[in-house]
């Protein structure tokens, strides 16, 4: 992403002439490095992000409203603590530097008034946030760098700020047109260009080169960029946000650049995508990984039931040879350590062996496998039931991983982490009073059949549960794709029948949004919605149907609403 030094020069410059003078109410950090702070000035209230986050900083104005963590971080209380109530009084960029530095005026403990400054290094990987004093020493910053690993510049609460180490080659930043035409002269590739002086972007030096510019040509635009008269561009390829930039991008065949009014809405535009699309990966992977775990623990478990089931299922030759012994006492003493006995329940009345305990005697020994036979049958009675709760919860954990592939949004990914930590297999997440979110609205996605049929889809297993049991009426139809994780989806009749094709183009869509969405054929259960129960504590989205039909139908989508 190029966040360069002429796109910081050109933003600097904006928001200087937006929020010089402008009061600092709020400020709030929602994640590690980046920081929301609340201004007023003369266009309102407005807020401003400064975001040290990598792939996402950038200093803007931003309509975001993120959520904050419940306690907030030592640095966050430090920037409330230094720069709450105080004034803006300038951001700038330093010269060339891909930075921005806010200087802002506050009153401390005592009343007196005092110069300070928050220092965003926007520099990739090395990006940093860092509140200075009226002395420039550090107070506080995001990351800690340590003499250990950058013996020349350590960043530490305590110590003197130093700008970052330059490169030695020239700046474009102050420079003469002529000076910079002396040193563009001959440079026949970005490289070059970039090796010759400082402070030009890989995308910035091949759109000059790309663009087949003069020397001259080239040392002009280079030097209006550097004098902040860079305007907003978002890069598209592929119909999808690609990069931004200070000047019109032409360099991709298949991509193009749309104007901005403004780098604030440019980035905030573009970052929020990112940031979603970010928000969504660490979620669902972190949710991702917490289901596995639980369904691998939950198979190991079912595995051994299974197993304990079968040996239980086995129980009858205990009983069998409790009544041998019981038989044939009269022949067997005590201390034996095994029974030779005539096998009754056999047709040619085979001699058999059963061993024995000598310590016990003939009767105890009987007593022993009586017992053994009793436990054994109240096992396979209970491990039964087990196996079949702990396959319902497999089942259940399916749902959850499928929804997990399904969802589009931040929205829809909160709604299944609050489902699953419900059930037990996250942990909870809490608002800033402490209290357990409270799940949002239902949305069911709407359709309709080429008759004017309405069909709703539920998201997930909430969205399922309410559909089906609260939202249908009885005599509207349901469909679910057969023995598989998937949607419910419901066909409002109003009163009316639906034709053949309706009934289709309903099961169409449930077996899209299954388990089995990409298969060519899926076999699809409906019913009327009165038929559909809910077992008494079933886990969201688990029901049973009854007098249905089934249909073997190719996964489509109907027209969306």
């Amino acid at each position: 992403m190029s966040l360069d030094s002429f796109l910081i020069k050109a933003q600097a410059e904006a928001l200087n002439e937006r929020l010089a003078g402008a009061r600092i109410d709020k400020i709030f950090m929602p994640r590690v490095g980046e920081a929301v702070i609340s201004v007023r000035g003369e266009m309102g209230a407005e807020r401003l992000m400064v975001s040290c986050g990598g792939a996402n900083s950038g200093v803007y104005l931003t309509s975001l409203r993120p959520e904050n963590p419940p306690s907030p971080p030592m640095l966050c209380m430090l920037l409330r603590k230094h720069m709450q109530g105080g004034r803006i009084i300038s951001v700038t960029q330093p010269e060339g530097e891909r930075m921005m530095v806010i200087t802002f005026s506050s009153t401390d403990e005592l009343g007196r008034m005092s110069e300070k400054k928050l220092v965003c290094e926007l520099m990739g990987k090395r990006t940093n946030l860092i509140l200075l004093d009226e002395k420039d020493i550090i107070l506080g910053c995001v990351k800690k760098v340590g003499y250990e690993s950058s013996p020349d510049r350590a960043v530490l609460p305590g110590l003197l700020y130093h700008m970052p180490p330059r490169s030695g080659k020239p700046s474009v930043f102050g420079m003469e047109t002529e000076e910079l035409e002396a040193l563009l002269s001959g440079a026949a590739d970005a490289e070059q260009l970039m090796d010759r002086v400082e402070g030009l972007s890989p995308l910035i030096a091949r759109e000059l080169i790309f663009r087949g510019l003069s020397v001259g040509q080239m040392a002009d635009a280079i030097h209006r960029l550097a004098q902040g008269q860079g305007s907003p561009w978002l890069v598209r390829r592929g119909g999808r946000d690609f990069d931004i930039s200070c000047m019109d991008i032409c360099q991709y065949a298949d991509g193009e650049s749309v104007p901005y009014p403004d780098f604030s809405l440019l980035l905030d535009d573009f970052y929020r995508q990112k940031r979603e699309s970010e928000l969504k990966k660490n979620l669902s992977l972190s949710l991702k990984k917490s289901l596995d775990n639980h369904r691998q623990r939950l198979e190991r478990k079912l595995g051994k039931q299974k197993q304990e089931l079968l040996t239980a299922r086995n129980r009858e030759k205990l009983k069998r040879d409790a009544d041998l012994i019981t038989a044939n006492i009269y022949a067997i003493k005590s201390g034996d350590d095994k029974a030779v006995v005539t096998d009754y329940f056999s047709e040619d009345m085979a001699t058999v062996e059963i061993p024995l305990d000598p310590d016990m005697s003939p009767q105890q020994n009987a007593q022993l496998l009586y017992k053994r036979y009793a436990r054994l049958k109240n096992a396979e009675e209970a491990l039964t039931r087990q196996i079949e709760l702990g396959e319902e919860e497999l089942d259940y954990i399916d749902s959850l991983l499928y929804s997990l592939g399904q969802i589009t949004g931040e929205k829809d990914l909160k709604e299944l982490t609050a489902e699953a930590a419900n059930a037990g297999y996250v942990k909870k997440t809490q608002n800033r009073k402490g209290k357990p979110e409270k799940p949002g609205a239902i949305a069911p996605v709407r359709y309709v059949t080429s008759n004017g049929f309405t069909l709703l889809r539920g998201r997930n297993n909430r969205e399922n549960d309410r559909l089906t049991m609260k939202e249908a009426k009885g005599g509207d139809l349901w469909f679910h794709a057969r023995n598989i994780p998937g949607s419910h989806v419901i066909m409002v009749l109003g009163g009316r029948e639906p034709e053949v094709s309706d009934i289709e183009e309903a099961a169409a869509l449930a077996a899209l949004y299954s388990q089995s969405g990409q298969s060519n054929r899926v076999a699809v259960d409906y019913t009327r919605a009165k038929q559909v129960k809910k077992p008494q504590g079933a886990r969201p989205g688990m029901v049973n149907y009854f007098n249905f039909k089934t249909i073997l139908i190719e996964p489509k989508e109907p027209k969306r609403v």
